[in-house]
């Protein structure tokens, strides 16, 4: 399975993922699984885990991105403080057989 075939996932289900679990998939790397991806709707469901005003990441928020670069119902979950997120590489390896 290809990061755009997992991406294609989240985008059909509406489901948020961090990187860590993205990154933690056999094969992919958290730092760079989303690097030189182009900051869209489809993306955007791929998500920091924490808060750090080192990188400038929000819990919940596809970081780097601008309120108009989210899907419209990601940026829905993220104001109404939705906790569905997928955290780990195990419960995304899960979710993705489910």
């Amino acid at each position: 399975m290809t990061i755009d075939d997992i991406i294609r996932q989240l985008d059909a289900r509406k489901q948020r993922a961090t990187y860590g679990a993205v990154g933690g998939l056999p094969g992919y790397q958290q730092a760079s699984s989303m690097s030189g991806r182009p900051r869209d709707y489809l993306n955007s469901w791929v998500v920091a885990a924490t808060t750090s005003s080192r990188t400038g990441s929000r819990r919940g928020y596809p970081t780097g991105y601008a309120v108009d670069q989210i899907h419209p119902e990601c940026l829905r979950q993220i104001r109404q403080h939705s906790a569905n997120i997928i955290q780990d590489a195990d419960a995304l390896r899960r979710w993705l057989a489910g």
